[in-house]
């Protein structure tokens, strides 16, 4: 299971990191091209502790699974002059995100397309084969990189979102996100289990999880 999810993750993470570099590559800027991040191999966006050791180790230790890779470098000097620096940053931010959530529909598109030609179980809340298992943890992993990455908390992606969102007299709700947004961050993560309370991730992240496995579960029921 862990090993299925570290590859799950590896993958989508990488995809997730190319295309910051892909939009910020678009938008004029040439770092990422230099850094040799304008690509999809895993070794140039896998991170040693984030991509590979945390998460073996939250699996053995049933923590919760999270992982990330090496952020993309970008300088927004470069951008065009057609947008501003906070936009194309925010453009760039947002990239990674969207980028999981046509991951996560691929992969529903892929199951059902398999299931039809009965290549694959069709049962969702408990795959009957390897493949089925990947593609339930992938689908799930991609919906969670999504949703978890457009909090508005720097340094995730929702932050430099929001950025762009916020109007000037609201900045200092920025400056104080750019200061505390990781504490916020841990805390939310892993605060809830130490302390006994709700996970609130869980209650965030939840609904739409269980949404997306229904909507997969109908209509592989389709084609099943």
């Amino acid at each position: 299971m862990v090993a299925i999810y570290v590859i799950a993750l590896v993958i989508s993470v990488s995809i997730h990191e190319f295309a910051h570099a892909f939009s910020a590559d678009k938008l004029g800027d040439p770092t990422p091209r230099q850094e040799d991040r304008l690509t999809l191999n895993p070794v140039s966006h896998a991170d040693p502790i984030g991509t590979l050791l945390l998460p073996i180790f939250a699996g053995l230790s049933n923590l919760p699974l999270l992982g990330w890779g090496r952020p993309v470098p970008t300088n927004p000097r470069y951008y065009s002059r057609r947008i501003s620096m906070r936009a194309g940053l925010a453009l760039v931010a947002f990239a990674g995100p969207l980028s999981n959530v046509i991951q996560a529909i691929i992969t529903m598109a892929l199951w059902i397309g398999l299931a039809a030609a009965g290549l694959v179980g069709a049962s969702v809340f408990v795959p009957t084969d390897g493949i089925s298992e990947f593609l339930k943890i992938f689908l799930v992993l991609n919906v969670v990189l999504a949703l978890f990455n457009l909090l508005p908390f720097h340094p995730l992606d929702g932050g430099k979102v929001l950025a762009w969102l916020l109007p000037p007299k609201l900045e200092y709700i920025d400056e104080f996100l750019m200061r505390y947004g990781g504490f916020i961050i841990l805390g939310l993560v892993f605060l809830p289990g130490m302390l006994g309370l709700p996970d609130v991730l869980s209650l965030m992240l939840g609904p739409v999880i269980s949404g997306t496995l229904q909507l997969t579960a109908a209509l592989l029921g389709m084609v099943a």
